[in-house]
């Protein structure tokens, strides 16, 4: 299975809603929305996956509708504001989030909405070991956010604290190999991480390294579905 972890575009500020914050894309966001389902025309896709947030679902709508998918949301892959009432871009967050930043510098994540980061940690890698074992398709898109994804990509390489710059609507990608009788779970090896090409150029086909396409062959070390457990 080919996964394609695809952050959100740029979203609105919303500052003290009524309701749980959920906003939608900037023009800019919807522009980078564009540019990445332009560039994803020509590949294979079989199952779109989004968390419920409206920010992930408008940035692969594009990628979804025109093949005639229905996207599948998956509550765990949210982010970690889930239940928070403000959004702030990542960008801004320090620098106009006021007390709403200090509460998150001050790990006084209640307040806000927040899930604590060990339990967001524990929801996003369950739900990304059940799409492993048991996979809807061969290549599939998951739209969703900047946490979640650095959560799996932390994961798969085996160390929890690893940083990864995801911007966005870039796009990561995990070759994950089916498990037979030497390996009995699913194993992960990443093949790209934070792809902005389509921001700045145009394809008419994927053509990959060894002009096979982009075909990937299965990892020849398997790397385990999740980070190893802290003794």
């Amino acid at each position: 299975m080919h996964v394609l972890l695809v952050r959100h575009g740029r979203p609105e500020t919303v500052i003290n809603s009524p309701t749980i914050a959920d906003p939608g894309l900037t023009e800019l966001g919807q522009w980078q929305a564009e540019r990445l389902a332009h560039w994803l025309t020509n590949e294979d896709i079989d199952q779109v996956i989004t968390s419920p947030k409206r920010r992930a679902i408008e940035t692969v709508h594009g990628v979804f509708t025109p093949r005639g998918l229905e996207h599948q949301v998956v509550e765990d892959f949210n982010e970690i504001d889930l239940g928070s009432h403000t959004y702030h871009p990542t960008e801004l967050l320090s620098s106009e989030g006021g007390e709403f930043w200090d509460k998150i510098v001050a790990g006084q994540f209640d307040e806000i909405g927040w899930d604590h980061p060990d339990v967001f940690n524990a929801r996003v890698l369950a739900a990304w070991q059940n799409l492993c074992r048991n996979p809807p398709g061969e290549r599939i898109v998951v739209g969703c956010h900047g946490g979640t994804i650095r959560v799996i990509l932390a994961a798969v390489v085996g160390h929890p604290g690893a940083s990864f710059r995801v911007d966005y609507a870039s796009i990561s990608r995990i070759e994950v190999a089916p498990s037979n009788d030497d390996h009995p779970d699913p194993m992960c090896q990443i093949i790209s991480t934070n792809e902005t090409g389509h921001f700045d150029a145009q394809r008419t086909e994927p053509v990959g390294p060894m002009r096979d396409g982009g075909v990937v062959p299965a990892p020849w070390r398997r790397n385990p579905l999740g980070a190893p457990k802290k003794s």
